[in-house]
This record gives structure tokens, C-alpha cells and sequence, in this order.
């Protein structure tokens, strides 16, 4: 196993500030770790240091990418003798919610996904539902506006927000059926090869059913309780670019040494 990080801009010896505890402490652990440009690599730029290992599997952990610059990232592993832990598509298949949904409809909020254009509105109208979640196919808004709507109007609003905010909508736009959640039930696991891991016990059953039907080797999982105390599923994401969120450090690590 060798795990990719992104490097402080003001120091190329040291990981981006976000995840340097993390990196210090996986290489601490005896896992080998490389720091690379990730800015450069848009520009087919790749110059991890210490160079990777041949024919080692290669995980990625840092800032989220776009399915393209992610497919670049691929490439340049794949040229230099390695093996990516997760591939570009198994990457799309949790990053981008339509590509998880139609196997966990049953287990998370009802949704629609609709094109970015002057036809939002109009369409979120013939849903006829009282409040709208709304989010691109990634993540949700955190400015002030918030990401629930109470009106096709403020859809837009949000949309609008996100975009500014974000600097462009990825995907597209997924309004979701507002649920009565218990907030302070949720948790982030992690899926290892299609073991779902925990840091609050064992995980629910339904965490094996969703992990089962998932064709990704590494993603997190947020589950919650509604009102009823069934669990649902929040959202996924790939592993590689999820926060670690309640995770300590240590184990966190546990959960990238599982994947070795």
C-alpha cells in the first residue's frame, strides 16, 4: 500500500495542513506515503516524492476532484507502474450521488436530479413537495442561505449560492424529500472492501446490505435515524476524498492499513 497526499503549497516537504496529522501519523504507522502538486496535476504534471512503488496499490487521500482530474490522477499512476486502489469509475460510482442512488432508493430520501438551467424552477414545481433539500450531485450548501427550500423560488436561490460559492455545479442539481432526522443520530462509517466499519460499534445491518450492493473498494457512509429510529442513509462518498468527520487519527489509520 502507498497513499497519495497533497503537499503544502508553502512547503513541498510537508502535506497539505488539512491532512498532515493524518499523513505523519499513517507513515508513522510503517505505510508509505508520497507528496505530490495537486494543482500541477491538471496540467499532466505528476511528480510524486518518494517516487511510488511499482506495482503497489496506490490510494489517494485528499481534496475532492472533479471525475476528469481524478481519471488524470488514474492515468499518472497507471504510467508510473502503480495500481490505483479505486479506479475512475468505481470513483464516479459514490462521488456523484445518481450513480449510488437506484441501488439505496429504498434506504434514503426520495430524489430527483434536474440540469443546472432556466428550467429548475418549473420542474421543482411539478413536484408538488412542501420543502426541497437541494444539492449538486456532490455536495450541499453551506453559506448562509442553508440547503433546505421552502418554494421552487428558493431552489433557485440556493443553486445560485452554491454555484457562487463553489465556482460551478458539479453534476447537476439533486433536490431531495426533506426527512424528520434525528441529527444527532448520524455517523460516518467506512467501507473497506465491502466491510463496513464503525468508530461507535458495530454498524447496523443495513450498513452490510448498502456495502454489498456497492461496486467501490473504499467509501464512506453516512447513516441516521429518522423519527421512527429506523436508520437511513444520508450519503455516500469515495473514501479518498471523504472527511474523517468523529474518526480519530488513529483509527482512521486502521481503516487505510485494512485496505493494504
Amino acid at each position: 500500500m502507498h497513499v497519495l497526499y497533497p503537499q503544502n503549497p508553502l512547503d513541498a516537504s510537508q502535506a497539505d495542513e488539512p491532512y498532515h496529522a493524518e499523513f505523519q501519523a499513517v507513515a508513522a504507522a510503517g505505510i508509505d506515503c508520497s507528496l505530490f502538486d495537486f494543482d500541477a496535476l491538471e496540467f499532466g504534471q505528476f511528480q510524486p516524492k518518494p517516487t511510488i512503488n511499482r506495482h503497489a496499490p496506490i490510494l489517494y487521500r485528499g481534496w475532492m476532484m472533479s471525475p476528469s482530474r481524478y481519471r488524470k490522477l488514474v492515468e499518472s499512476i497507471c504510467q508510473r507502474g502503480g495500481e490505483p486502489v479505486t479506479n475512475g469509475t468505481q470513483f464516479v460510482t459514490c462521488h456523484h450521488l445518481p450513480n449510488w442512488y437506484e441501488q439505496c432508493k429504498a434506504f434514503t430520501p426520495e430524489t430527483r436530479f434536474f440540469a443546472y438551467d432556466d428550467q429548475l424552477e418549473a420542474n421543482v414545481a411539478k413536484l408538488g413537495w412542501e420543502q426541497f433539500f437541494v444539492k449538486d450531485f456532490v455536495k450541499s450548501n453551506t453559506a448562509d442561505l442553508g440547503s433546505i427550500a421552502n418554494s421552487p423560488k428558493e431552489v433557485s436561490a440556493i443553486v445560485e449560492q452554491l454555484a457562487f460559492y463553489r465556482g460551478d455545479i458539479e453534476g447537476g442539481i439533486a433536490i431531495r424529500r426533506v426527512e424528520p432526522f434525528r441529527r444527532e443520530t448520524e455517523q460516518r462509517l467506512f467501507v473497506v472492501n465491502g466491510v463496513p466499519l464503525s468508530v461507535d460499534g458495530d454498524p447496523p445491518d443495513l450498513a452490510d446490505v448498502v456495502a454489498a450492493r456497492i461496486d467501490a473498494p473504499f467509501f464512506s457512509m453516512d447513516i441516521v435515524e429518522n423519527e421512527d429510529g429506523e436508520i437511513r442513509v444520508v450519503e455516500l462518498g469515495d473514501g479518498q476524498v471523504s472527511d474523517k468527520k468523529s474518526w480519530p487519527i488513529e483509527a482512521f489509520v486502521e481503516v487505510i492499513a485494512a485496505l493494504a
